[in-house]
């Protein structure tokens, strides 16, 4: 008797694995940065890093452990289409650089989203910040930090909510 069920549960198994494979693909796929993102997060890391050259400042190196939590920033931004450090269930900054494997001793995040999914809106966007004044100017602060060695820049193309969202993490270990 142990025979013949081995095979059947064998068979289930293998029935349930290729009916939800594709969903755990497809889910990948759907938070995997497209080539346009990319293009958009490597201009926005261009003119900061231009902003800080202006002041003085060393260019900030990419981290893709820092690009990997942005990533995730924005994609749980987009699913509740709201905008904050830190939404309800989530991690702190801190918590989602471990989670990265980035082992940071001073971190710091910007975040925004414009209503246009173009190049000059996540542009605008981190102008927007750099021209910031006090007491109003906590990402210029962050653009400015001179003990931040390394930053992630993420863009996500929300095109479900017609948004495009930027998270800038910055980090030193």
């Amino acid at each position: 008797m142990t025979p013949t069920r081995r095979p059947a549960l064998l068979v289930a198994l293998g029935l349930v694995v290729a009916l939800l494979f594709p969903l755990f693909i497809g889910t990948a796929a759907a938070d995997a940065r497209t080539s346009t993102e990319r293009s958009i997060a490597n201009a926005v890391t261009a003119l900061l890093n231009s902003e800080r050259q202006a002041n003085h400042l060393r260019a900030l190196r990419t981290d893709v452990r820092l690009i990997s939590s942005a990533r995730s920033h924005n994609l749980a931004m987009a699913r509740r289409n709201t905008m904050a450090h830190q939404l309800r269930g989530e991690s702190a900054l801190g918590r989602r650089l471990d989670r990265a494997g980035y082992r940071w001793t001073q971190d710091g995040e910007n975040i925004g989203y414009k209503n246009r999914l173009t190049t000059a809106a996540a542009l605008a966007l981190q102008k927007a910040m750099y021209h910031e004044r006090a007491p109003y100017n906590g990402h210029r602060l962050n653009i400015l930090n001179k003990h931040f060695r390394h930053v992630g820049v993420d863009v996500y193309l929300d095109r479900a909510h017609h948004k495009i969202w930027l998270t800038v993490d910055f980090g030193n270990k």
